[in-house]
């Protein structure tokens, strides 16, 4: 069977580009291995509590603008949001799970349930996908929306006989069932690796276990900080009570030396210990642990793109966790083959929203306007009255903008034959270099920045502040609207910082509206 587009994968990524695929009429079909959408959801993560932030009571109507605060919705003309599912702000991964379903169902997508894709090879131009049933499917393009689906385990030299396991071995439901928290009952756990799945889990077992020590190479940077959301969350907090107030729990950094974990029966405890270099034969003690020894050991280390379904090379970046793609986010080698949802996070990891649900939405609906249609969504503004209105709606409401911050952008420039705008929505900046737009223009560039890092409580109180002096609003620390002018070869030649507001409300006339007016006179 040979499709125009072959998806592979039903979670929220291929769920979103089949649904632009389906209401174009485009010739399309999502393989999934599970039996339902979002099979991913349907076991992680272990505590069944979501990250991803669910608010439905904003004291706005807006459907963009309750977007900013809607983590979990996907894009869709009607009016039926996650929001619907329930109040809470940490969900269920199971209303997750029902919604995407029930998406799936309402768009009427053509998804082949319980098709695993064995293989897939090149013949020609075309993608073909072996199934693991004797089936053939052969594609144009081919589209992997598999997410980041390979376990990944620490470098470390395991001489254990019952070998630790990984996060994502553990079967679903396994640490709400009392028979498996009683396993952990009075014991000492260890979990290697620092990330968000370690203090879940620590969080979990802590009123089981006799203690837990959470261990990584590097001290976790920390969401509120950073201001990227895949970064450690504060409803992780509690798990640094029981360590700063000496509760019987641990956090400890290592650096890069090998460590290596002994075992020498079945029922006895795993130690530790490490090499100071490479060259180094002499198995030093981890000097900060004088516990003797640990009764469970789990990694949680993480995930990467599994490249193993390939039968040829695919570059890959970031240790190989992502894929290597183009702005396109195509293959660096393998044309009309492309990754969407958190395989696109490439290009902002650590930067931006893209690797999560809130932000890749749009990057899929660039990404099917780039590939499928060439229509962007374009507002032609008459006069610079109608621009400013324009230019105020979209910081005040656009959920794109504001999620996948530094990222994606609007874009305009100015026709001087009739005194009008030409305005783009919900571009990316790297379509800026593309050819959609003219080479003659002026160009205007808005999007949002974070300013630096949150690193103390004084940080905190700064971030409080309702003004900044004129001239100093580079500085601000949370998102702020900011204008890049680029001249007619596409340089940059000036950037306008507005200033941060409490609650994101930027209506101020003289610190927005005016001051973009007065933008937009300096150069046209």
């Amino acid at each position: 069977m040979n499709y125009q587009t072959i998806i592979v994968g039903a979670g929220p990524a291929g769920l979103q580009l089949g649904y632009f695929l389906e209401k174009e009429g485009l010739n399309y079909v999502i393989l999934e291995k599970a039996a339902s959408a979002a099979s991913f959801f349907q076991t992680y993560p272990h505590s069944g509590k979501l990250i991803s932030i669910n608010k439905p009571n904003t004291g706005r109507t807006d459907p963009e603008f309750n977007l900013r605060h809607d983590w979990n919705s996907l894009l869709e003309d009607g009016p039926i949001r996650f929001t619907e599912y329930t109040d809470e702000y940490y969900p269920d991964h199971k209303d997750l799970v029902e919604y995407m379903n029930d998406y799936a169902i309402r768009h009427k997508l053509k998804i082949k349930y319980t098709t695993n894709v064995k293989k897939i090879t090149k013949h020609k131009k075309l993608y073909v996908l072996h199934l693991d049933n004797g089936e053939i499917y052969t594609c144009e393009r081919l589209v992997m929306a598999t997410g980041l689906s390979s376990p990944v385990y620490p470098n470390i030299i395991d001489n254990s006989v019952t070998k630790p396991k990984h996060y994502g071995e553990y079967e679903k439901d396994y640490f709400k069932k009392e028979e498996n928290l009683d396993l952990f009952r009075n014991k000492s756990v260890l979990f290697i690796g620092n990330g968000n799945a370690a203090y879940e889990l620590g969080n979990l077992l802590t009123p089981y276990c006799s203690s837990v020590l959470i261990h990584g190479r590097k001290p976790k940077e920390w969401a509120l900080s950073t201001h990227y959301t895949g970064d450690l969350r504060s409803i992780y907090l509690p798990f640094f009570d029981t360590f700063l107030l000496k509760s019987l729990n641990g956090i400890n950094t290592s650096g890069n030396i090998k460590m290596i974990i002994s075992q020498t029966s079945k029922t006895s405890k795993y130690t530790l210990s490490f090499l100071c270099s490479e060259e180094c034969g002499t198995h030093h003690p981890f000097t900060k642990d004088s516990i003797d020894g640990y009764d469970h050991i789990i990694y949680c280390t993480g995930w990467k793109f599994n490249q193993s379904i390939f039968d040829f090379p695919v570059n890959t970046t970031s240790n190989s966790k992502y894929p290597h793609i183009s702005e396109r986010y195509e293959s660096s080698n393998n044309p009309n083959l492309f990754f969407i949802g958190s395989l696109m996070h490439s290009h902002d990891f650590k930067r931006s929203s893209g690797g999560f649900i809130h932000g890749f939405r749009y990057l899929i609906k660039y990404f099917f306007q780039l590939h499928y249609t060439n229509r962007y969504d374009i507002t032609n503004l008459n006069n610079r009255e109608e621009l400013v209105e324009h230019f105020s709606k979209r910081i005040n409401t656009s959920s794109s903008l504001y999620q996948m911050y530094g990222q994606m952008c609007d874009i305009f420039y100015y026709n001087k034959a009739d005194d009008s705008f030409n305005y783009y929505n919900n571009m990316t900046v790297f379509s800026f270099i593309s050819d959609v737009f003219p080479k003659d223009k002026v160009y205007f560039l808005i999007k949002f920045e974070y300013g630096r890092p949150i690193t103390n409580i004084k940080d905190v109180g700064e971030a409080q502040v309702f003004t900044l002096d004129k001239g100093r609003e580079i500085f601000s620390i949370l998102l702020h609207p900011v204008i890049q002018v680029f001249n007619v070869n596409k340089e940059l030649i000036d950037e306008i910082h507005f200033e941060e507001d409490l609650f994101t409300n930027f209506v101020n006339p003289l610190k927005y509206r005016d001051k973009f007016l007065r933008t937009i006179k300096m150069f046209i």
